[in-house]
């Protein structure tokens, strides 16, 4: 029987073959293409200006050609190798990898979050309702004199009642000679209260801020370090600074305190896209 070759043409059988060969050229091709692809790192005008800049700000003056050969090697070697590393499977299960994705899905969330600009009523409630961050905290100038219970032991209560009273009995007394020695200073000017607490002690700063300046001896205060008898030269209060002259700062923290609001919201959107499986312990 002769060849025909326009028979074997109209064949299934031929077209099905046909078409296997061109899918699977076409597959070879752009393997062939991503696998180049892959292997090319390509460094834009973009990359380079970028570099300059980071450069720049960090250095406090434009980079060298020796300064962005440096930084463009850099780049390579780090896109390479994490290349490399994703190819190996490198970046499954890695908790500081997942972690920065994370917080970098996060900036995006902050970047797409809309914010309202706020009327001076929204920033009058911010105020209102915050006044810790705008107030100046209260201070104290006090001296005092020491009594240590290490050297003093029970007897150190009425040691430092008797200096006390002492001290008031005098009009001009030599009080930087009484009581014991003291490792800091015993002349405090204008402290903050945390300054207080961070020095003496909770305790003591709770007890000292509730009394006036006086030019008596008052206590004995109990600190960590022992008993303090003390004169309070001045006490200003805690003062809230007037809202025109922290606008700016109230601002920013409004703004700040409602874009954290929005971008969690945005997110607990996000999360509750997901289905959650927690298996059990055995």
């Amino acid at each position: 029987m002769p060849f025909d070759l326009k028979s074997l043409a109209r064949e299934p059988l031929i077209h099905f073959i046909l078409a296997g060969l061109a899918v699977f050229a076409l597959n070879a091709a752009l393997t062939g293409l991503r696998a180049r692809a892959d292997q090319t790192v390509r460094i834009s005008r973009a990359d380079l200006e970028r570099m300059a800049t980071l450069y720049t700000a960090e250095a406090g003056h434009p980079p060298s050609e020796s300064d962005m050969a440096a930084m463009v090697t850099d780049h390579v070697r780090d896109e390479v190798l994490s290349r490399e590393a994703r190819r190996l499977g490198l970046d499954a299960d890695d908790t500081i990898i997942k972690r920065r994705l994370a917080q970098k899905m996060s900036f995006m969330v902050d970047d797409l979050a809309e914010q309202k600009a706020p009327t001076d009523a929204d920033l009058r409630a911010w105020y209102d309702a915050n006044p810790d961050l705008y107030s100046e905290p209260q201070r104290l100038a006090f001296q005092h004199v020491f009594i240590s219970r290490d050297e003093r032991g029970e007897t150190a209560e009425a040691a430092a009642i008797k200096v006390r009273d002492e001290l008031n009995a005098q009009k001009s007394p030599d009080w930087r000679m009484a009581g014991d020695p003291f490792m800091l200073s015993r002349d405090f000017g204008d402290v903050p209260a945390r300054e207080i607490a961070r020095t003496f002690g909770l305790e003591f700063a709770d007890a000292v801020l509730k009394r006036p300046a006086s030019d008596a001896w008052q206590g004995p205060f109990a600190s960590g370090l022992g008993l303090h008898v003390l004169r309070i030269t001045k006490s200003t209060p805690l003062t809230l600074a007037p809202f025109e002259t922290v606008r700016d700062q109230v601002l920013a923290d409004y703004i700040d305190a409602r874009t954290r609001e929005t971008n969690e919201a945005e997110i607990e959107k996000l999360i509750a896209q997901y289905k959650v499986q927690i298996d059990t312990l055995p």
